[in-house]
Parts: C-alpha cells; sequence; structure tokens
C-alpha cells in the first residue's frame, strides 16, 4: 500500500497524547523541587488552590499540545528532493532537509509509544547545526515507507529482507528454511548474560557522573529542605560533624561501589536489551532498548571512524566494545569537541564478531602498519603538570596551613597512582600507519583502537614549539567529519612524510569520504 507524502500531512491522532505527555515530563523536570517547596510552605487552606491551580495548568498544556498537534505537518518534495516539516504555534518554523544531507533515518518507541501503537521517526543529518528533525506519532506503516524514500530506492529490500524471509519460510521445505535461517541470522545477538558481563566490567565513568550527580542533587535537596522547614543544621552536616569510624566508612565504600555496580548493570540493560545486530545488503541493521525500542541503519560508506576498545576484565571474558562515528557538524567545523550525537555503539562482541563487523565496514580487516612511538618527552610533561606542581602546590599550602600538614602523607600514593596512569598513558600512546589505514592507540584502563582510512580526512594539522625544533619532535592532528586522532610528542620528520604521503592520496584519489 503506497502511501503519497508529497502533500502535507499530520501526525497520528494520538501524537496529541505523545505532545502532552512530553511537554508535561519537561514541565515536571522544571518544577517539582518548587512545587515540594511551595506544599511545604503552604497551610492546609491553601492546598486547594494550589490543585487548582494544577488542573487549570494540565487544560492549558493539553490546548497548546493540540494545537501543536495541528500545527505540524510534514511532506515530501521530490522534484527539489527535500523534506520539509512545518511546526510551531505562536512562531511557525518551516525546516527544510536536503535528502543529499540525511546521514540516517531511524525509527524508535518509547514506552509511551508503545502503550498508544505508534512510532517515532528521528532524522539525523550530516552538515547541519540544528537539532535532528523527529516526527513524534507515526504508524510503522508509514515510518517504514517514508524512510525509504528519505534514504534510498534500493531501501525497502534491505529493511524488510527478514520479514521477507520469515514470510516465505512457511512456503519453503525444512532444508531451505533451514538454509535461509543460516543465511539471515544476526551477525550479533546479546544475551543477558553478555549484558551481566558488559554491566560489571565498563561505563565505570559514566556511571560515578551520573552517581555523582544524584549525590549532588541530594546535598541540594537537603539544603532547600533545611531552609524550608528552618532547621538549625543540615542533618547530613550533623552526620558529618559526627564523624565515621575506619569500619563505617569501608561499609560506606563498599555500598559506594555496589551502588555504582548496580546503576551500571542497570543502565546496561535499559540500553541494549535485546541488542541485535543484521546485515540487510549494504547496511547493518541494529534493535536494542528494553523501554525504548530502537532501530539504527548503519551504512558503511558513512563511518568515518570505527574503534574498539577492551579492559583487562573485558580481555579475560573475551568482550570487545565497537563504535562507529559518522559525520557531523560539529565535529567538523570544531575539531577538539567530539559530537556522539551520531556515534553507534557494538558492545559485547568477540574477537571473531569484531572482525566481521569491521570487514563489513571496510571490505578488508584493518591490520596495523608502521609503528610509530612518542618521544620520551610526552612522559616527562604530563608528569610535571599532574604530580609535581600539584605536590608542590600543596607542600606549599601546607606550609602556609600548619592544620594541612597531618594530609602530606596522602603525597605519596597520589604519586604512585597517578605516576602509574600516567605511565600506561604514555606506553599505549601509539600510531600505526600503513597505505589503507590509520590506527591511532590510546588508553589508560580502557584501551582503543580508532581506525580511519587517508581518503576520509579533511584536515591536517601539525604543530612544533619552538623548544622541540632541535629535537625534532612535532604532533598530528588529523580532521575529520567525525571527529580527530591526534598524536602527541612523535618524530617531526617523519609526521611531515606522512603528511605528505596523505595529500597525494586525497588529491589523487577517487574514493568519496561520505
Amino acid at each position: 500500500m503506497e502511501t503519497n507524502f508529497s502533500t502535507p500531512k499530520r501526525q497520528s491522532v494520538v501524537g496529541v497524547v505523545i505532545i502532552f505527555v512530553n511537554h508535561l515530563q519537561q514541565s515536571i523536570r522544571v518544577l517539582i523541587f518548587p512545587l515540594i517547596l511551595l506544599l511545604a510552605r503552604t497551610k492546609s487552606g491553601g492546598t486547594n488552590y494550589l490543585l487548582a491551580g494544577f488542573l487549570i495548568y494540565l487544560l492549558i498544556l493539553a490546548i497548546y499540545s493540540y494545537l501543536s498537534y495541528l500545527k505540524f505537518s510534514f511532506y515530501l518534495d521530490e522534484e527539489k528532493q527535500e523534506f520539509v516539516i512545518q511546526k510551531g504555534v505562536l512562531n511557525r518554523e518551516n525546516l527544510i532537509i536536503r535528502l543529499d544531507k540525511i546521514q540516517q533515518v531511524n525509527i524508535n518507541q518509547s514506552l509511551i509509544q508503545r502503550l498508544v501503537g505508534v512510532y517515532s521517526l528521528e532524522i539525523d543529518t550530516a552538515g547541519s547545526d540544528k537539532k535532528e528533525a523527529s516526527i513524534r506519532a507515526i504508524d510503522h506503516q508509514a515510518a517504514t515507507m517514508l524512510r525509504e524514500k528519505l534514504l534510498s530506492k534500493n531501501f525497502i529490500a534491505e529493511v524488510d529482507q527478514t520479514n521477507t524471509a520469515e514470510i516465505s519460510a512457511a512456503n519453503t521445505s525444512p532444508a531451505e528454511n533451514r538454509t535461509t535461517a543460516k543465511n539471515n541470522s544476526p551477525l550479533l545477538k546479546l544475551s543477558n548474560t553478555t549484558l551481566f558481563k558488559i554491566g560489571l566490567t565498563s561505563n565505570y565513568g559514566a556511571s560515578i557522573a551520573l552517581l555523582s550527580g544524584f549525590i549532588y542533587a541530594i546535598l541540594e535537596a537537603t539544603k532547600n529542605y533545611t531552609e524550608a522547614f528552618e532547621l538549625e543544621e543540615n542533618p547530613l552536616q550533623q552526620l558529618s560533624t559526627k564523624g565515621l569510624g575506619l569500619i563505617s566508612l569501608c561499609v560506606l565504600l563498599m555500598l559506594a561501589l555496589m551502588v555504582v555496580l548496580g546503576t551500571n548493570l542497570i543502565r546496561t540493560f535499559i540500553k541494549y536489551f535485546d541488542f541485535e545486530v543484521r546485515r540487510a545488503q549494504n547496511y547493518l541493521s541494529i534493535h536494542s532498548g528494553l523501554f525504548e525500542k530502537k532501530h539504527t541503519l548503519l551504512k558503511p560508506a558513512r563511518v568515518q571512524i570505527s574503534s574498539y576498545s577492551q579492559n583487562y576484565f573485558q580481555k579475560k571474558l573475551n568482550l570487545i566494545n565497537l563504535k562507529f562515528k559518522q559525520a557531523a557538524f560539529s565535529t567538523a567545523a570544531e575539531a577538539d569537541q567530539d559530537n556522539k550525537k551520531h556515534d553507534i555503539e557494538i558492545p559485547g562482541c568477540d574477537e571473531r564478531e569484531k572482525n566481521e563487523l569491521l570487514k563489513m565496514i571496510y571490505d578488508r580487516l584493518p591490520l596495523q602498519g608502521s609503528a610509530f612511538i612518542p618521544n620520551y618527552r610526552f612522559l616527562f610533561l604530563t608528569v610535571m603538570l599532574r604530580i609535581a606542581i600539584p605536590v608542590l602546590a600543596f607542600t606549599a599550602l601546607a606550609t602556609i596551613k600548619p592544620s594541612l600538614q597531618e594530609y602530606l602523607w596522602w603525597i605519596i600514593p597520589y604519586s604512585i597512582l597517578v605516576g602509574t596512569a600516567l605511565y600506561f598513558e604514555y606506553a599505549h600512546h601509539r600510531l600505526y600507519v600503513s597505505e589503507e589505514f590509520i590506527i591511532k592507540k590510546s588508553g589508560i584502563w580502557d584501551i582503543e583502537y580508532q581506525t580511519l582510512e587517508p581518503h576520509k580526512i579533511q584536515k591536517v594539522t601539525t604543530k612544533q614549539y619552538f623548544w622541540h625544533k632541535k629535537a625534532d619532535i612535532g604532533h598530528l592532528i588529523l580532521h575529520t567529519a567525525a571527529g580527530t586522532l591526534h598524536f602527541k610528542y612523535g618524530k617531526y620528520a617523519d609526521i611531515h612524510h606522512m603528511v605528505n604521503y596523505w595529500l597525494y592520496k586525497v588529491e589523487s584519489g577517487k574514493k568519496d569520504w561520505m
């Protein structure tokens, strides 16, 4: 059944509910704490007024959501090869997206959308600093057809390959069914056991950051709670002034570790539940999500940088985390900042699966070429900046304030810990160059290998400070549409030789960067 997208279309009628719930969620995030304080300070007689005000606010929000639904429309201008979205209640906005700028089109389904039976269609663009376009309420058939038209003429065969195989399987013999199932089996499918291993061995930094934000929110909440109820002293400050014994401190640290690991496990299961990667002709089809179902299509030609990482525990468990970086406006314009909007993560694959996926992207397995090692000054400078200067500054401060002298012994474990980390950072900082690939190795705990093809280089920057000229030391920065690769303290003569070769490859080659 063909759907005509040449005329303006509205979202599904239940889109009103989705828009209302989204606006309500945003309002709750902003107003939740002021409302709690207002309820705490309001006397029993004023509660009715607050309830009436809240109901009026819900009514206004519902009317605004309905108007947003009426004013939202989209259509496809095939003559101009543009996709147009019109929206806005008070201020009308026309969002025009050229089809050749579309990076990928994803069909997702949140928990609320699953309850009302609709999907969201999200459009990522390369070369645009605008927020990605999104249609929040559309049925699956219309979303699939629209995605087909936005991406390519051959898209329907690639997307519906699995569904077609399942339908035709009923009319074929058992032997043919086994052959078809083998050909359409997923390249990667994560089991619950693998997800548990991933949750225990990865993303410690993100979990600690999330936990720190939660603790900060609790501290701010208790502070406001103290002011609202006019308490003499903050309850947490009372606990800290009484002090903690050694056993209590150990219990607290163990509890914090359990919270971090538990948070990491929950995040992993929510994000990667039912994770599956299938090959659909020239695309990788990626499904994942517990509450929010995500379906992403990855075209190998649009991958700018691929990377895989592994730490000590993951190496023992044969787990590798893959990441594919696609073109993004901010990284092309601001090479020093990574934009993760277009990154696609594939966690928990083994060595064989990692090699299969890389072969799918590059048509061959990237191999390490000639190795380039940084000068020892790389380690010397980092030791000075992160150990020597902080230690001297703290020692000078302890001299001025004698009360800090009892903490001077912390300098020893700090120096050992940071010094060990800096040594591993230096030992893992390597650049491998071959005719077809550039591989950058880096990391302290998680060892990462980033792979780049020379023809996808958009700009090359070389740096050399005047005090490094005599030692023939310099820095190399490779800019791409998806970020940068930075090799520090290399031999400057070798860097110039490599840059000349890469520029020749870019100018003489016929391969496109997308």
